[in-house]
């Protein structure tokens, strides 16, 4: 007598459970790895005692269920003068929907033509009703952001994100 596809399918759900939890942790293991080598990168700014080159004030607000979107508006100061800006962006591992103000100090900038860009950023926030975020940005000329956010709504974020800012 054949054995019977009940006694059969747990071995089979053992094995099928087994073989995804290898590609779970090696997904984890990358998303840790992206997540030390930005900051990394970035800690520079913070490990001297510098000057920022620059400040940011942002509005934003944000959207997230797994993928989050981010969207706002401030002002950059730099030498003295006052632009305008946008900031749109993405981010992964997060749940929720915020508004948040956004302080900021901005390093390694010599010029406002350097500001524009896509940043690469590692961010932790959380949010029940009111909270606090830290998140640290290095756009592809290397300026980098610091930014401190004080939020309103209900979020948890703990992920890698691309923004985008840009001079109106």
């Amino acid at each position: 007598m054949s054995a019977s596809p009940r006694s059969d399918q747990p071995a089979r759900s053992t094995r099928a459970r087994a073989s995804r939890r290898p590609r779970l942790l090696r997904g984890l293991e990358l998303w840790a790895a992206v997540m030390a080598a930005i900051l990394a990168l970035s800690t520079w700014a913070l490990a001297e005692e510098v000057e920022p080159d620059a400040t940011l004030q942002l509005t934003q607000s944000s959207v997230a269920l797994v993928i989050g979107y981010t969207w706002g508006s401030g002002t950059l100061t730099h030498q003295g003068q006052t632009y305008p800006v946008e900031i749109d962006g993405l981010s992964f591992l997060a749940l929720g929907f915020t508004r948040a103000k956004v302080s900021a100090e901005v390093f390694n900038m010599k010029s406002v033509d350097q500001f524009n860009g896509t940043y690469v950023a590692a961010s932790a926030e959380g949010t029940a009703f009111a909270g606090a975020g830290a998140t640290i940005m290095r756009n592809q000329n290397g300026v980098v952001i610091q930014l401190y956010t004080t939020t309103e709504g209900l979020n948890v974020k703990l992920s890698p994100e691309g923004v985008r800012l840009y001079i109106k």
